[in-house]
């Protein structure tokens, strides 16, 4: 395996930091694969990439289109290590990519490390309930969550322009229509409050929302908040479906602790959970848990 040149490739230029910073945990040079604006592509080149360029996508076309582009690219590099955020559109490409190149694909990768000439690569499995381990001694494709390494800082690289054309496939993109819900880069937050049904009432919910405030702190949610309350956005859930972080600190309220919800957070450095069941599953993996109704907590928080 080539451990010189680790390929990169998202779809958006924020989300190759965590891609760059895995490429320097493997020690190889990262290579980033991009179609977008000139503009994004030095933004990327900035982070510390070389960055093979292919200019904006045709109308229509939509990124998976690029498969045989980026594939191009990726045997021309030699790359036999493709690092990926693990996005829809980059999950798709990832797909056709492991085709043509004959590569393997781990999806929610945590970690990877040398086994000197195999890449050893944990990621979770079976909803989160499970961790496993796999070897991988040929070229492999690695897709990433937003927090599966820190970000490094490195000398700016530069960008190469690629002149392969990105042909529209046979599916055509007719319109983008923007959700209108507030975006937020949970990945990026040291400190995490989230809220769970336990809360019992928005005016709770509220509370909790002026703790975080004055922490500093990110709000999120179990799946229950955003899809049956409808308390708080989607993107602001974490769990199997929704968001992965690796805070310094979480802090819980009214969460059981069930392995759909802590499979979103299970990274996180220090947990403190507040519950007024004693016997919610979160105490026995919290480092600080306190048994109390939340209402009555807090005033004194």
């Amino acid at each position: 395996m080539n451990k010189d040149t680790i390929i990169l490739i998202a779809e958006e230029p924020r989300d190759f930091e965590v891609l760059i910073a895995g490429a320097v945990a493997l020690g190889g040079k990262p290579v980033a694969i991009y179609a977008g604006p000139d503009a994004d592509a030095q933004k990327i080149a900035a982070m510390g990439a070389r960055v093979l360029h292919f200019g904006e996508l045709t109308e229509g076309a939509l990124f998976a289109d690029a498969a045989d582009a980026f594939e191009n690219a990726i045997t021309s590099e030699g790359g036999s290590v493709i690092l990926g955020r693990s996005t829809k559109a980059v999950q798709e490409i990832a797909g056709k990519l492991a085709v043509r190149l004959n590569a393997g694909v781990v999806n929610d990768a945590t970690s990877l490390a040398w086994d000197d000439d195999a890449l050893l690569l944990t990621h979770l499995v079976y909803g989160g309930s499970a961790v496993r381990i796999e070897k991988a001694t040929g070229s492999v494709i690695a897709l990433l969550g937003p927090s599966a390494f820190e970000p490094v800082t490195l000398p700016a690289g530069e960008v190469v322009a690629c002149n392969d054309a990105i042909e529209v496939g046979p599916f055509r993109l007719l319109d983008v229509i923007e959700k209108e819900e507030e975006q937020v880069d949970l990945g990026a937050a040291k400190i995490v409050v989230c809220v769970g049904r336990g809360i019992g009432t928005q005016e709770n919910l509220a509370a909790i929302e002026a703790f975080a405030r004055k922490l500093g702190a990110e709000m999120t949610c179990t799946r229950p908040i955003t899809e049956v309350n409808e308390w708080m956005a989607r993107s602001r859930y974490l769990g199997v479906s929704g968001t992965t972080i690796k805070p310094d600190v979480y802090i819980g309220f009214g969460i059981s602790g069930q392995v759909q919800h802590t499979v979103g957070m299970n990274g996180a450095k220090t947990v403190v959970v507040v519950n007024k069941d004693k016997n919610a599953p979160f105490f026995k993996q919290c480092d600080l848990g306190l048994v109390a109704d939340v209402d009555k907590v807090l005033p004194y928080l």
